[in-house]
């Protein structure tokens, strides 16, 4: 019976082999990382489930604390592929998946397919790309990239907002020593309105003044048409956009002041997320010319057991149409947080948000917030995660009143409960 099981076991040249090649691949060096958001939530007024007045695309001016009605997850899968001589590749990706109407989300992939309501959400690959550290000799702890990726964003966390974004398809170096800072350079290139394509060069110095860092971003974006598009009379335009951040340490925490300037093509960039750009130089409704903001944001630790949040920021465009009202936006939003236990917390958010879209006939709203929400969390941290939240909310003004098709849910309490995590 010995010898049978001795036989049994015994590996062929070729299975050899292969467990050799098995054994020796890092399977389990495999870097999975992530964001995701979910939950249910309903109307104790008017019935069905919460109205929601932000999204991850435009931003929660008056904070995402219970104005999340969506569900959204990002996975990243990467792994180090190379090293040796102290240079390394490595390779990253990350798909995504969204459904606005998280209470109608199934199994499908399709949203607006014949199940209808219960069709599902939508999937994206969101990063692509490969980087390799000190593979430019003369550029030594500098890195080289190519491929699609969220480069170097900047955001609030509590309005979701990133207000630096210019991420997409591309390549360049950063981290490059220049001087007492780093330099990054990138060529990113985005297909916009028409399939028009916006070749955008940016430029970054992040240097140290004192005890803070100043990083300073300049975009340019060139609309690159087709000799078919010249021939059909495409209109075009090239753009730039500005952002100098000074951000310091503070009270155990941190604090951010930006200023920001777009014009031309990229006229938007001051007043919605960062980065992109309209290259087709259409005279419409709407359209900005130009936009600039000022924005002050950070985290900070109040007492022993509190933290909070906060941003309050300004921001102006002016109409591409002489006859269009300008844009312009105010909102200020506070998180302050306490916490019972090292998993237990307690969160306020109170915020007020006061627009105008550029626009002919446009005219200002605002709308305000109450959250409070109960918290469970991996630890005591602010940006501890995963966490689990059951929340009420209220929201006011002209937003709040115009919300159902004019039926509207001022004042209405909104009860809900939520998980977020990210790894």
């Amino acid at each position: 019976m010995q010898n049978n099981n001795r036989r049994l076991f015994r590996l062929t040249p070729i299975a050899a082999a292969i467990a050799s090649t098995a054994l020796a691949t890092p399977a389990l060096a495999v870097d999975f990382s992530g964001y995701a958001r979910a939950g249910a939530s309903t109307n104790l007024q008017s019935g069905g489930e919460q109205t929601c007045f932000g999204s991850g695309a435009a931003g929660h001016f008056v904070g995402r604390l219970a104005d999340e009605c969506d569900t959204y997850a990002e996975i990243g899968l990467g792994d180090e592929l190379y090293n040796e001589d102290g240079k390394s590749f490595r390779f990253d990706s990350m798909v995504s998946y969204g459904t606005d109407n998280q209470g109608n989300d199934f199994q499908s992939y399709s949203y607006n397919d014949s199940s209808g309501g219960y069709g599902g959400g939508d999937t994206s690959l969101r990063q692509l790309y490969v980087s390799g550290d000190n593979v430019i000799d003369s550029l030594p702890g500098a890195t080289l990239w190519a491929g699609k990726r969220y480069y170097q964003r900047h955001d609030v966390h509590q309005l979701d907002l990133y207000y630096l974004n210019n991420s997409g398809y591309g390549g360049g170096v950063e981290n490059i020593q220049a001087g007492p800072g780093k330099l990054s350079l990138a060529f990113v290139n985005h297909d916009g309105d028409e399939f028009i394509q916006n070749n955008k060069f940016d430029v970054r110095y992040a240097f140290p003044v004192g005890s803070s860092t100043l990083t300073l971003v300049g975009i340019y974006g060139m609309a690159d048409l087709t000799d078919q598009q010249e021939d059909a009379g495409f209109e075009d335009e090239n753009g730039y956009f500005f952002t100098a951040e000074l951000a310091s340490g503070i009270m155990g925490g941190f604090n951010k002041l930006v200023v920001q300037y777009g014009a031309d093509s990229m006229g938007f960039g001051a007043f919605e997320n960062g980065g992109g750009g309209r290259i087709a130089n259409s005279n419409v409704d709407g359209y900005l010319e130009s936009s600039w903001r000022v924005l002050d944001h950070g985290v900070i630790s109040l007492a022993s057991n509190w933290e909070m949040g906060y941003s309050a920021l300004y921001q102006q465009g002016s109409a591409h149409d002489s006859d269009a009202e300008d844009a312009e936006r105010f909102s200020v939003v506070v998180r302050p947080t306490y916490k019972w236990s090292p998993v237990l917390s307690t969160a306020i958010e109170v915020g007020y948000d006061d627009v105008q879209y550029a626009g002919i006939d446009s005219e200002s709203t605002d709308l305000q917030k109450v959250a409070i929400a109960q918290q469970w969390s991996a630890g005591g941290s602010y940006w501890a995660r995963p966490v689990i939240r059951a929340y009420a909310a209220t929201f006011f003004g002209d937003r709040a009143e115009a919300a159902r098709e004019g039926d509207g849910v001022d004042g209405d309490i909104q009860l809900g409960i939520q998980m977020e995590a990210w790894w």
